[in-house]
């Protein structure tokens, strides 16, 4: 009798523990710092949000880019991006799963990739700020992603 509740409770605990997970793949692209233009294959099915993102920072780098149609492949350009972003709600929208592939010569040589779990204290950071980050790791400009500070209140 016993047994069911402490298996229920063990249950509900593993699964609340791996919602709150915050993960990150960081894998930066050796090089890129030395392209002359980036391109960046439009993902229609993402939010506009995350292509924005990534040229506001371009744009803060001075780094020249040019958006390619989604039909487009990676080795049209000597460099190439390719992106992928998820939000999730709750409470309020949260980019929930995000990834960023770069490609030289038709290859991949990097990569940054996010999952952000339901229940993550962080979740809320805005999406900018996330896709930022995630292209310092890329251009090798932070070792890794950088948590919010908290407040205490």
């Amino acid at each position: 009798m016993k047994k069911i509740p402490l298996l229920v409770i063990c249950t509900m605990a593993l699964f609340i523990t791996g919602c709150g997970k915050f993960d990150v793949i960081n894998n930066p692209a050796n090089g890129i710092s030395q392209a002359p233009k980036i391109c960046i294959i439009e993902n229609t099915p993402t939010r506009k949000g995350f292509l924005f993102a990534i040229q506001s920072w371009l744009n803060k780098e001075n780094i020249p880019y040019q958006v390619l149609p989604a039909s487009s492949k990676v080795d049209e350009c000597e460099w190439a991006l390719q992106y992928y972003g998820k939000w999730s709600w709750d409470l309020a929208l949260f980019l929930a799963d995000a990834e960023i592939t770069a490609y030289y010569k038709g290859k991949q040589v990097g990569m940054e990739k996010l999952i952000v779990g339901q229940w993550d204290s962080n979740k809320f950071e805005k999406g900018e700020i996330r896709i930022h980050k995630m292209m310092d790791m890329l251009y090798s400009k932070a070792a890794n992603y950088k948590m919010p500070k908290r407040t205490n209140k």
